[in-house]
């Protein structure tokens, strides 16, 4: 009997780290959507200095993640987004259009990125 209360307790506790960490991503995902936005609206005023320096803590938000975290399911796919946000600084500061693209393609991973750390039936078997 106490082996199947165990049982049941240590399943409580992992559902509910699970779901407190699927909750921390969507957090962190919203907060870079918004950083991504200010970018591009920054840019879209013409103001680079804004817009770099947007750029600069959207980089600084991404790093201090991938330093925090500890397990990060796909390495491969974080190297993607670190590249595009990378490229979302670098655009911004040279002023270059292909600033809309590269926050687009950032924005499409961070939601891949929040999309896989949600779990669903299929992803547990």
């Amino acid at each position: 009997m106490k082996r199947i209360i165990t049982s049941i307790v240590i399943l409580c506790v992992m559902s509910a780290a699970c779901f407190w960490s699927v909750g921390l991503v969507d957090n962190f995902t919203d907060k870079l959507f918004g950083l991504i936005d200010e970018v591009e609206a920054a840019f879209e005023n013409g103001d680079t200095e804004k817009s770099s320096k947007a750029a600069e803590n959207l980089q600084k938000e991404w790093s201090k993640f991938l330093d925090t975290a500890i397990l990060v399911n796909d390495l491969g796919h974080s190297l993607e987004i670190t590249s595009s946000i990378a490229e979302i600084r670098s655009f911004a500061q040279e002023g270059n259009e292909e600033l809309y693209a590269a926050c687009d393609r950032a924005a499409a991973q961070l939601e891949m990125f929040r999309n896989m750390q949600t779990p669903t039936f299929m992803k547990i078997l």
